[in-house]
């Protein structure tokens, strides 16, 4: 059997050619036990048992093993039972024998309204009894006279109460302005006329009589007492009703003549004829007549709607106002009042005609709704 050492760079005898002798040589040892199993020598545990530090070791190993097992076995049951699981795995509530809502006998409380009826008495589920009389609803109430197309009654063409477009005056003339002198003049003569009418006053109340003279007081003739009981002082008291007596009759209540009203003046006349007073006065100038208006066919075509009042002189106030806010927009359209009657109610309606198109009902409607006013266009 050759031997390598390593440490020496080659074999054992390789060197020198000296034989080494090694301890196992003296043993007589020459490797036929090599084959021998039972040889205490080369035992793992010399002694035949186990540490208890090993031992747990290998429990502790195997019990490992056998727990990941049984993880991933359970892991993959559980992954199949997801998949798997079908509709009729979902719980079912069992229904409740018996009824499911039973009228007590004795409820108790106290009855509300509208109970009794036979609509009730559907609910209830109990057999319904039977009728003894049977009554027939009366007739419906039918149409009147009064239940006309609407425009029909009541409509009436009025013109608007005011027309600003013209300027207004007392007589129906135009006003025609002033320069500053004719406005100085007009001033004078005026405050002229005033001192006037202040001086003939005055003379008249000089000259006027008394014409009621204070009731004289009699004497006193019920004892008087003050606020504590005690009787007044007579003498006092008469002093003193004497002495008011006196004063009274310091200011009369004369009559007086009424004063003359001041002139009205329709129209203003220029500077050099009021400067000249003995010029004879110009005749005044006849007003002329008003243009007739056309008027407004409220037979047909739309309205416009202002409102509903309760009474026809509310309606009509209420077409005045509308009339003088809104101007023009009134000046070729016509009044339209119509009594309406609805659960038992009178109502006015107030109505606007003259429109020839329903476009041209809903522009008027619209300039009304930007003024602040509700309305609302209809056509017939």
């Amino acid at each position: 059997m050759a031997v390598m050492d390593f440490r020496e760079g080659g074999y054992v005898f390789s060197r020198h050619k000296v034989r080494r002798e090694f301890s196992y040589d003296q043993d007589n040892w020459d490797g036929a036990g090599d084959a021998v199993s039972g040889d205490s020598r080369f035992a793992a545990d010399p002694d035949g048992s186990e540490g208890i530090s090993v031992r747990l070791t290998r429990l502790t190993h195997y019990l490992g093993a056998v727990a990941s097992v049984g993880l991933m076995v359970g892991l993959m049951v559980w992954g199949w039972q997801l998949v798997s699981r079908d509709v009729s795995g979902v719980p079912v509530i069992k229904a409740i024998a018996g009824d499911a809502r039973t009228t007590p006998e004795d409820p108790g409380g106290k009855l509300t309204s509208y109970t009794g009826y036979s609509v009730n008495g559907v609910t209830e589920g109990a057999e319904p009894a039977r009728t003894d009389t049977v009554a027939i609803a009366p007739a419906a109430v039918g149409l009147t006279d009064e239940d006309v197309a609407m425009g029909t009654l009541g409509a009436e063409a009025r013109d608007p109460a005011n027309t600003p477009d013209a300027p207004l005056s007392f007589d129906g003339e135009e006003i025609t302005p002033m320069s500053d002198s004719e406005a100085r003049a007009l001033a004078e003569e005026q405050a002229a006329a005033e001192a006037n009418r202040l001086a003939v006053a005055s003379d008249s109340v000089e000259d006027s009589s008394v014409i009621d003279a204070p009731v004289i007081e009699g004497s006193v003739n019920e004892a008087l007492t003050d606020e504590n009981g005690v009787p007044a002082q007579t003498d006092a008291i008469n002093a003193a009703l004497a002495q008011a007596q006196a004063a009274a009759n310091l200011g009369a209540i004369v009559a007086s003549p009424r004063p003359a009203p001041r002139p009205r003046i329709t129209r203003l006349a220029s500077a050099g004829t009021m400067a000249t007073d003995a010029a004879p006065a110009a005749p005044a100038r006849r007003p002329a007549e008003p243009t007739a208006k056309p008027a407004v066919d409220t037979g047909s075509g739309p309205l416009v709607q202002l409102g509903a009042f309760d009474s026809n002189a509310i309606a009509n106030g209420e077409w005045n106002r509308l009339s003088g806010k809104f101007g023009s927009l009134f000046s070729d359209k016509g009044q339209v009042i119509q009594k309406y009657d609805s659960n038992g109610r009178t109502f006015w309606r107030l109505r606007v005609a003259g429109f020839s198109s329903i476009s041209d009902a809903r522009q008027f409607c619209s300039a009304v709704k930007s003024g602040g006013t509700d309305c609302i266009a209809l056509s017939r």
